[in-house]
């Protein structure tokens, strides 16, 4: 389910994704990062050329979408976590191994 809202600069465009099912089943920042935020913002800006933003809320396990927005690099984003989620099955599964590109 999703909503239409406002984006943070309080124009229109703005779209909430209740429950990303992606998210919800995954658990892991990683796999969100690298199969569903970046994709979608680099296929919107190169495909059809619009800047979006896609801002994960990892704890209610919201996703904000935010069209016509320019989004800022991952390691500068101060709402994306460093390092795992608690629970993160995929780092249970890579233990032992590094999982820094995983769990960017």
């Amino acid at each position: 389910p999703s909503r239409p809202n406002r984006r943070r600069d309080g124009k229109r465009g703005g779209l909430v994704v209740e429950k990303c099912k992606f998210l919800q089943e995954s658990g892991c920042k990683g796999l969100c990062l690298h199969q569903c935020k970046t994709p979608a913002e680099e296929f919107f800006r190169e495909t059809l050329g619009m800047s979006l933003t896609v801002r994960p809320n990892f704890e209610t396990q919201e996703c904000q979408w935010s069209f016509g927005e320019e989004p800022i690099p991952v390691e500068q984003d101060p709402s994306f976590p460093r390092g795992c989620l608690v629970g993160c099955e995929s780092r249970q599964m890579l233990a032992g191994q590094r999982t820094d590109a995983l769990c960017m």
